[in-house]
């Protein structure tokens, strides 16, 4: 296969866009390296399902110690990294106490896994991709809200962290006009992952769904192996046209964000 030389890193591989890519990036032949924090049982059975393509590290990207010590990153001169992983505002409850209503604690892992942990991932294998001889393609996941909308009642945290990897991606693809290094953002909208089943889906009942999905852009939510599709435009060597592109996968909720507000999701 034309794919089977290129390594690809791929951060929070084991759930939601990040699973549907590294399914599909495995069936087209690239090897592909995930991270996880606490899916052991599931990273295992991806490395198992493609043994010798896929390939599953630990790593709380939340922890600068821990990337510091992540020898995995600097193993590999990487031809693509999708800086998936995230916290979003019902999942960052598992990662971080809450003892006071407030959020402090909640607030900062939002920026320290969101943010600042692919800023750290980048300054770790920078020195690495600017080594190489070819291409390779950073691909930075924000999403809608803080990306490139806002809502009502969105938790704060979660939105400007988003935000701020959206200016990631953006400085990023500034620093290398002329360098190998392609960048992209993809800001997904309405995605039907666990993580948005945990902050939002959860709570409705089948006809509150029901009618939520129909108030969306193009009635649906967007299904995860859709922005993986993207995802693997992404690494391709045409790519490169797309250079610092912040690219708006929402199928137009970011044209029109207020259909969240009176589908029911701000309240």
């Amino acid at each position: 296969m034309e794919n089977s030389n290129k390594k690809i890193l791929l951060t929070g591989g084991t759930q939601g866009i990040g699973e549907t890519t590294v399914h599909l990036l495995a069936k087209m032949g690239y090897e592909v390296h995930i991270t996880y924090r606490s899916s052991s049982e599931k990273a295992k059975k991806l490395t198992e399902q493609y043994s010798g393509k896929v390939f599953a590290y630990k790593l709380d990207q939340g922890d600068p110690e821990a990337i510091k010590k992540a020898e995995f990153l600097t193993k590999h001169s990487w031809d693509g990294i999708i800086f998936n992983a995230a916290l979003g505002s019902g999942t960052v409850k598992d990662y971080a106490k809450d003892d006071d209503n407030l959020g402090f604690e909640r607030d900062e892992a939002m920026f320290k896994v969101n943010a600042l942990g692919p800023l750290w991932i980048y300054k770790v294998v920078k020195e690495n991709l600017l080594k190489k001889e070819s291409k390779s393609k950073l691909i930075f996941i924000s999403s809608v809200g803080g990306g490139l909308a806002a809502f009502p009642y969105f938790t704060l945290s979660d939105g400007m962290s988003k935000s701020a990897v959206a200016f990631l991606g953006k400085q990023l693809a500034a620093e290398n006009t002329h360098t190998l290094i392609d960048v992209f953002v993809v800001c997904p909208g309405a995605t039907e992952t666990p993580m948005f089943v945990s902050s939002t889906l959860s709570k409705m009942s089948h006809e509150e769904r029901k009618k939520f999905d129909l108030a969306q852009s193009k009635q649906r939510l967007i299904q995860p192996d859709e922005i993986s599709y993207w995802i693997e435009k992404l690494l391709r060597e045409e790519s490169t046209v797309l250079h610092g592109a912040v690219i708006d996968a929402t199928m137009g909720l970011a044209s029109r964000p207020g259909i969240q507000t009176e589908a029911g999701l701000s309240h």
